[in-house]
């Protein structure tokens, strides 16, 4: 891996080499269109800094760009900026509220193919493929890119008040800088950090690490985060079972049902329509009267103490509800201090930490006596909305998530699930919670809504994972795309739950992802495209999207047809799909087929899915002569093994719990003992054997002797 300071060593001529001259302009209030600033100089500066300086020939704007390495070897860029006033009360050159600051940079070297993410609707991100730098979509958060001498990775940052964008300009990417409020004179942020090497994977969060640590936030990067713990459990949703309609008896009937499946559902999540609200906006703390007439804590003791359910969580907007508080409601007279009033009116959570606190303290409290062990916060990305012009976007979003966080962390053990707040200013300023939504909704009434639910899961994932664990939305365990969308969730890292209304919950789909006792089998990080499938859209080629994970010390790769078109897609299996992992040779197994191939690093066998189908291949380290999958009907395979040792001829594996085992082996097992008594081996396919393990109400220690 190459680093900026081993490519081109840092210095007042270096950064041309990569990127050519760079160029900034302005934009003041009420100016049309953006000014070209002039060059003025380029120095070097102390521990290796370069000072890139620009004005305007009448010297009333004034900007610098300077360029460091840090310690891991990433390019940070920082942007000072001011305007020059003759006095303080007359009237003022200010920067206008968007795109006040543009930075242009132009890649010298030839872009093989790129992929970028970048906010399609203020709630989301998506990724776009090209080999053009100009056509980079507006609000583009993330870039990886490759060239003959290797990749690259551009991500624009948010600062304590300014976002950086990126965006597609003649023949470069353009970083534009924006506080989202008129009237700043001065600018002075980290804008971007770039990182260059021959591991992509590597490249985001090298550039996450390097740019929090900069900012000196209290933002902590997705490695330095701790998973809740009760996101470890099988749940269910009622947001696609009720919609709007949820109610007290609607959620007992679906957790009698679940209860009589025998399916283990660790939490429920009551979704949007548990509320009491007009107008759009909230009234009260409490449940709504008519749907829950016996108030929140009724119905969540019922699930607890009635249906084994063990947590319970509610969900909530940001605002409060999706138009903040009613000006007429008990909230907004006890709580007055505590709320905001918006330029349309609207009273949300005030936009000072320490005040805004105070509001989320009094609800959460309330909650928290009812019994509600965790929040769903949607509409995140609804803060530059409400406080446009009123805060900068910097001091909106951390305000909001910190006064947000601080009342979680008091009542909920910091469990949250964030939704909605995909925007950058959003992704960059919450301070410790660990899971975010990774795409836009799951809607199971859409005949071709997978495709574009697992391209934008798949690819976001790569950035977005350097920050948080994705929450890849509920499904529906019944459903025309059921079991795609419980192999895409089998990767993702994050938390797994269905959403299935009354009476249409399949237990066999979701067997398959859990343990016995509702425990989701979870892998070890986020998930990411394999590298062939990184830069290529397999919505528009005809190839397999490809995702990648690792689980037991094993690679785990999901294979999907998405294409719009029916005829079969061609790709590759190859251990080299799973970047990092060790070994000379893998036992390359599908699942559904039970087919099994032993390669070498370096060696691809052909695959072929038909319409809408799917594989999932676990990549196996070979280490003697019986490799273990693990548990054969459970997605994640190699993640059931929780031990292996061979002594001789004997291999002894053992099982978190029991059920039918797999294993892959070259030679011929001769027997094999199960928790101390014989038990026969059954030959499945080439290569693959299989064992009678056992009840799964107890781990298994299997012994197999080759002869």
């Amino acid at each position: 891996m190459f680093e900026f300071n081993e490519k081109f060593r840092l210095s007042s001529r270096s950064s041309l080499a990569v990127f050519g001259p760079f160029e900034v302009a302005v934009k003041l209030d009420g100016q049309g269109q953006p000014e070209a600033l002039t060059p003025r100089s380029t120095e070097q500066g102390q521990q290796g800094t370069v000072v890139h300086r620009f004005g305007n020939d009448a010297d009333t704007v004034r900007a610098e760009l300077r360029l460091s390495i840090a310690d891991n070897g990433t390019l940070l860029a920082s942007v000072s900026a001011e305007t020059v006033n003759d006095n303080d009360f007359g009237k003022q050159r200010a920067f206008a509220a968007e795109h006040a600051i543009i930075v242009k940079i132009r890649p010298q070297e030839r872009i093989e193919g790129l992929m970028a993410n970048y906010q399609h609707k203020d709630w989301w991100t998506r990724p776009h493929f090209d080999t053009d730098p100009a056509r980079l979509p507006e609000r583009t958060q993330s870039v990886v890119w490759r060239t003959a001498g290797g990749f690259y990775h551009l991500l624009p940052v948010v600062g304590a008040v300014w976002r950086t964008d990126a965006a597609g300009t003649e023949d470069g990417f353009a970083l534009r800088l924006s506080a989202y409020e008129s009237g700043r004179r001065k600018c002075e942020t980290l804008a971007f950090a770039i990182s260059a090497g021959d591991e992509p994977y590597r490249l985001v969060q090298s550039n996450v690490d390097a740019a929090l640590k900069a900012l000196d936030y209290p933002t902590l990067p997705r490695e330095s985060k701790t998973y809740p713990e009760l996101l470890d459990r099988l749940g269910w949703c009622s947001w696609d079972a009720f919609y709007h309609k949820v109610d007290e008896a609607g959620l007992l009937a679906k957790a009698e049902e679940l209860q009589k499946l025998g399916l283990p559902v660790g939490w429920v999540m009551i979704d949007d329509g548990w509320s009491e609200v007009k107008d759009g906006k909230l009234v009260a703390f409490e449940a709504d009267p008519v749907k829950f007439p016996g108030g929140l804590k009724r119905t969540v003791s019922a699930l607890k103490e009635r249906y084994g359910i063990r947590h319970v969580g509610v969900w909530h907007t940001i605002a409060g509800y999706w138009g903040g508080i009613h000006e007429d409601s008990t909230i907004a007279r006890d709580s007055r201090d505590s709320l905001y009033q918006v330029p349309r009116g609207n009273l949300v959570p005030y936009p000072d930490a320490g005040r805004g606190f105070g509001f989320w303290h009094a609800w959460h409290g309330f909650l928290r006596r009812q019994g509600i062990d965790f929040v769903k916060v949607d509409s995140q990305s609804a803060v530059l909305n409400y406080l446009k012009e009123r805060r900068s976007i910097g001091e909106a979003a951390a305000a909001a998530h910190e006064a947000l966080e601080a009342s979680v962390a008091l009542h909920f053990n910091d469990t949250i699930i964030n939704c909605m707040g995909m925007a950058s200013e959003n992704v960059w300023h919450r301070p410790k919670s660990a899971v975010s939504r990774n795409s836009d909704d799951f809607v199971p009434q859409e005949k071709r809504g997978f495709p574009e639910h697992a391209l934008q899961n798949g690819y976001n994932s790569y950035y977005h994972g350097a920050f948080y664990w994705g929450d890849w939305d509920m499904y529906w365990s019944s459903n025309h795309d059921d079991k795609q969308n419980a192999v895409l969730r089998s990767v993702s890292g994050g938390p797994i739950y269905i959403s299935d209304a009354p009476g249409n919950t399949n237990p066999a789909n979701v067997w398959p992802l859990i343990y016995s006792d509702g425990t989701i089998i979870r892998c070890d990080g986020t998930a990411n495209p394999t590298p062939d499938c990184l830069l290529t859209d397999p919505d528009k080629q005809p190839v397999p999207l490809k995702l990648w994970n690792t689980a037991g010390g094993a690679g785990v790769v999901a294979a999907f047809h998405i294409h719009p078109e029916a005829a079969p897609v061609d790709g590759f299996i190859s251990p080299d799909d799973v970047p990092g992992l060790e070994g000379e040779e893998f036992a390359v197994y599908e699942h559904f087929t039970q087919s099994c191939s032993f390669m070498k690093a370096g060696q691809r066998e052909a695959i072929r899915l038909d319409e809408s189908g799917y594989a999932l291949f676990a990549v196996v380290p070979v280490a003697g002569g019986v490799t273990p999958i693990g548990l054969a009907d459970k997605y994640l395979s190699p993640a059931s093994v929780a031990d292996c040792f061979a002594e001789g001829d004997s291999t002894v594996v053992t099982l978190r719990e029991g059920g039918r085992f797999v294993f892959a082996s070259k030679g011929h097992p001769m027997r094999a003992i199960v928790n101390g008594e014989a038990a026969a081996v059954k030959q499945i396919n080439d290569y693959v054997y299989e064992i009678d393990g056992g009840s799964s109400d107890r781990p298994a220690r299997i012994e197999i002797v080759m002869a």
